[in-house]
């Protein structure tokens, strides 16, 4: 080909990924999905046929400019790419490397034998959609190609429970990872006692990010008018319970500590019931609803009418973070907080310790006053700007680097 008709198709590979780099960011919010108007049929299709396109087409164009100098950019092949939380590890990495995605359940991308990758990060295991064989056959290729396998160690186990057909998976990518990044040293101890790593895996603590989209710190200015909204009277102390159900967060009997406690300086607004859990009748619980799909911009306004967040975890079950800590502190708001470890190991003194039965739940609650509060609101603060995404940058790009770098 000539030099001419090389410079052509670079030209026209480089013009298409700028082309789709922008429609990506017009689908990219669930806000400007919707300002265009866009059928979630159209949105779907995007997602899950063509949304691997744009940084594919990226990666190729990075790569014929790398072959005419040196560069110490990565290129990572990444886990539920469209995850809130890749998404905002890929916006903070943005310039360091390129990030390409995998094909998983419901997500089309480019065979893996077409990117020259110096690193597989793993996120959510489950989502991946892979039984045990095929999970076999994924590490052998990545092996077989010189990819380095990093882990980012988010659950235990999935929520699921589903120990028999989860496990197995879980120990065949310990085994393979090179790297593992963990949200805790409580998180690392009980990921390493279940699971086996080789010797010379790299482990290191990253603690878990706020979410930009949950950060939006003029929402409490807006505090009265989304009270107003969901039909709530003022409080001095406001109680909330967001997330998903899980088996170890105990939501019922939190509330039902709440009824039991004396004090009448409390409101509980809850929206993680489980279908069948039936909350107690009590006018302190102004809202006890299950658990519904939610956008960001609804669970940013929840955040924002909260004082507290309740987190009433068993410290005997198997969850290893939860993204409500860090959720809190991009707002700035107190925990009520249970004898989970990881809990005492990231929260401080944003932490209000209250138990996770109800019988700790209304002796906490008895006791509490909103100075307690205004104290843990205030050390909240002070951790905000240590959790934010830019923070980890640094971390993150380092970690990478020296897991590539590992000779074995």
């Amino acid at each position: 080909m000539t030099a001419l008709g090389s410079r052509r198709r670079e030209d026209i590979l480089t013009g298409a990924a700028r082309w789709l780099r922008g429609a990506r960011r017009v689908m990219g919010s669930q806000r400007r999905r919707t300002a265009a108007g866009l059928p979630p049929y159209v949105v779907g299709f995007y997602r899950r046929f063509l949304l691997w396109i744009p940084p594919t087409l990226l990666y190729v164009t990075s790569r014929r400019r790398w072959r005419s100098r040196h560069t110490s950019d990565l290129t990572v092949i990444v886990s539920s790419y469209e995850h809130s939380y890749v998404q905002n590890l890929r916006r903070a990495m943005r310039g360091a490397m390129l990030f390409v995605p995998i094909r998983q359940r419901h997500q089309f991308a480019a065979p893996i034998k077409f990117i020259h990758a110096d690193i597989f990060h793993l996120h959510f295991v489950d989502e991946l959609g892979l039984n045990l064989n095929a999970t076999a056959a994924l590490i052998g290729q990545l092996q077989a190609t010189g990819t380095k396998i990093v882990w980012t160690a988010h659950d235990l186990t999935p929520h699921s429970k589903l120990h028999d057909q989860f496990d197995p998976i879980f120990s065949a990518w310990a085994a393979a990872a090179d790297g593992v990044i963990h949200h805790s040293q409580f998180g690392e101890k009980l990921l390493r006692e279940r699971y086996d790593f080789a010797p010379y895996a790299i482990h290191t603590v990253i603690e878990n990010r706020y979410r930009r989209e949950h950060a939006d710190l003029t929402l409490l200015e807006q505090r009265t008018a989304i009270e107003t909204d969901l039909g709530l009277p003022q409080t001095p102390i406001r109680i909330g319970l967001l997330g998903s159900p899980r088996v170890e967060r105990k939501v019922a009997e939190f509330l039902r500590g709440a009824a039991l406690s004396t004090s009448q300086n409390f409101q509980v607004v809850c929206w993680s019931l489980r279908p069948e859990d039936e909350p107690p009748h009590d006018p302190r619980i102004a809202i006890a609803q299950t658990r519904q799909f939610f956008s960001d911009e609804t669970h940013s306004r929840r955040l924002a009418i909260c004082d507290l967040i309740a987190l009433p975890i068993d410290p005997g079950g198997e969850m290893l973070t939860t993204g409500l800590v860090p959720d809190a502190f991009a707002m700035g708001l107190g925990i009520l907080a249970s004898d989970w470890e990881f809990l005492r190991e990231t929260c401080g003194d944003a932490a209000i310790l209250c138990g996770h039965t109800p019988e700790s739940v209304a002796k906490c609650l008895d006791q509490l006053t909103v100075a307690d509060v205004r104290a843990a609101r205030e050390a909240s603060r002070r951790l905000r700007k240590s959790h934010d995404w830019e923070s980890a940058r640094q971390p993150v790009a380092e970690f990478y680097r020296n897991v590539r770098d590992l000779r074995i």
